[in-house]
């Protein structure tokens, strides 16, 4: 019932608590330290009374050294008169004494009287005040008995004083151990209390930890643990776990603050599935509108291309036509000389035509290379033997004789590509970059393996690249070469091939004059295309 509270009400029940065990060990030292201080008040008192008691005893002392004076034979050795020192003398120094010993008396007695202990374990003076009134009853038959003058003569009055005093000295030496017998019985109770209290005080103290405990373990169950509950399950959903839910058995803040984070998650991930749902829709839209624009793209770049071979064509073959009828019809006598001329001419026309319709048959076959990619199968392959055939097939060709060609190759570089294809991105990469440089220009071609991956680098000191070149490189029937050939197709067929292997190509340049470099990075074991090649 308590624990089923609000954190609010919980956190006011253990402070509740917490006061009590520490107003209980605050009431229990406060009261050890009275006692304490009543102890040492009471004792304090009673040591009051040893000064009396011996002062009073030293008086009976001097009363009796007296009083033996009184029997002993006079000295007039000394020249002294003998009523100097005679039992006159004695008796008069005995009766000032004895009020000396009465005055004592009455000193121990009023400090019994009013300065009595509060503690009546060691503050019972009955003992104490019957022998002070048997004393002030000695002392008064004492002092009658020494009235006259003449007691000291009398034999019989001499003797009796004598035992008086001998009943006043024990009396008076009985007033320490009545003392005495108090403090030893109340050091017994003290020693008894003493451990009673330690005892007690043992047992509050391991009740306090117990309780102390019980508050840490129970804060602990009800607020710290829930609230790591909380901050790991945030944590997880944060990080992308949106499936998982706080679960808290407490009633309190902490499982209303699980329940809307829940609450919260649950939105999300419904207005998540929505907007993939939207995203997908949207998504395949824009997939069919770039298919689209892709095809009236590809269509107009096709148009262009092959627009200018087949105005050439056009041209040529009209210039034919009409160089034709001139010939086979003449209205006039031509010279030889002038007609073979004509038939030079006219086998240029079909010279031109024939290369302008090979060229579109170029132009038809890149577009079916292009379209028919990542159709073979992959296999493990030496990149370092790959670039040599490439190599060795550039280098006798006669556009390229005056040109160098460096190769530096790892040759324990293997890779699970496709021979063929590969083969085409390293041709196309270098002969672009052959056709970049000048005469006595260089091309460099580099193969290392960077962890899992094959890097093939093709880098030229040619005519360079702007930023404009660089954005579009990769894009269908873009070109920019200087001899104005090509279809711009090439880049574009080498950048589909290395995507379809899962690899990357980048380019770059420092600008117009400055030279190129092609970097490609292909993994050397392609599980996934693997895989998708072999379904």
């Amino acid at each position: 019932m308590l624990f089923r509270k609000r954190i609010r009400s919980q956190m006011y029940y253990g402070v509740t608590i917490l006061f009590v065990i520490v107003l209980v060990l605050s009431i229990s030292a406060l009261q050890g330290g009275f006692k304490f201080r009543k102890l040492t008040k009471s004792i304090r008192e009673r040591s009051r009374e040893l000064p009396l008691t011996a002062k009073l005893s030293h008086q009976v002392s001097d009363l009796r050294v007296a009083f033996s004076q009184i029997d002993q034979p006079c000295d007039f050795s000394s020249h002294l008169d003998e009523s100097v020192m005679g039992p006159l003398y004695w008796a008069d120094q005995f009766g000032m004494r004895l009020g000396y010993v009465s005055s004592a008396l009455e000193d121990y007695a009023y400090q019994l009287e009013n300065n009595r202990p509060s503690d009546p374990r060691i503050g019972d003076i009955s003992l104490e005040l019957q022998s002070v009134a048997g004393l002030r009853k000695s002392l008064q038959e004492l002092y009658q008995k020494t009235q006259r003058a003449t007691w000291v003569n009398d034999r019989g009055v001499y003797e009796d004083v004598g035992i008086d005093l001998n009943k006043i000295q024990h009396d008076v030496s009985k007033l320490p151990e009545y003392l005495k017998q108090r403090m030893d019985s109340f050091a017994e109770l003290a020693r008894t209390e003493y451990h009673a209290w330690i005892s007690l005080s043992v047992l509050m103290m391991l009740g306090a930890v117990v309780l102390l405990f019980f508050l840490m373990r129970r804060f602990h169950m009800r607020i710290f643990q829930p609230l790591d509950t909380l901050v790991n399950g945030s944590r997880r959903v944060a990080g992308g776990d949106f499936d998982h839910r706080i679960r808290l058995t407490t009633a309190d803040e902490m499982s209303e603050l699980a329940e809307a984070l829940n609450a919260m998650t649950d939105n999300f991930q419904e207005i998540n599935r929505d907007l993939n749902t939207q995203v997908q829709q949207r998504s395949r839209e824009v997939v069919r509108s770039e298919q689209l624009a892709s095809v009236g793209f590809l269509a107009a770049g096709v148009a262009h291309e092959i627009n200018n071979p087949l105005a050439s064509i056009a041209w040529s073959a009209e210039s034919l036509e009409s160089r034709l009828h001139d010939i086979l019809n003449p209205q006039r006598a031509v010279p030889d000389g002038q007609r073979d001329d004509e038939i030079a001419e006219m086998k240029k026309y079909l010279q031109r035509i024939q290369e302008e319709a090979f060229r579109c048959k170029g132009i038809t076959s890149s577009l079916l290379d292009f379209s028919r990619l990542g159709d073979a199968r992959q296999s493990l392959t030496d990149m370092a033997e790959l670039i040599d055939g490439v190599v060795e097939m550039l280098r006798p060709l006669s556009r390229y004789r005056d040109k160098q060609i460096v190769v530096e190759t790892d040759r324990d570089v293997q890779a699970l590509v496709n021979a063929q294809e590969i083969k085409q991105v390293v041709l196309n990469l270098v002969t672009n970059a052959l056709d970049s440089i000048d005469p006595g220009g260089t091309v460099k071609i580099q193969l290392s393996k960077s962890q899992s991956e094959a890097q093939l680098v093709v880098s030229d000191d040619g005519c360079g690249m702007n930023s404009e070149v660089l954005q579009h490189i990769f894009e269908p029937f873009f070109t920019r070469r200087r001899d104005g050939q090509g279809t711009g197709l090439g880049l574009s067929i080498t950048y589909r091939i290395i995507h379809e292997h899962g690899g990357s190509i980048r380019p770059h340049s420092d600008g117009p004059g400055r030279g190129s470099t092609f970097t490609v990075s292909l993994p050397l074991d392609n599980h996934d295309e693997k895989a998708r090649h072999a379904a």
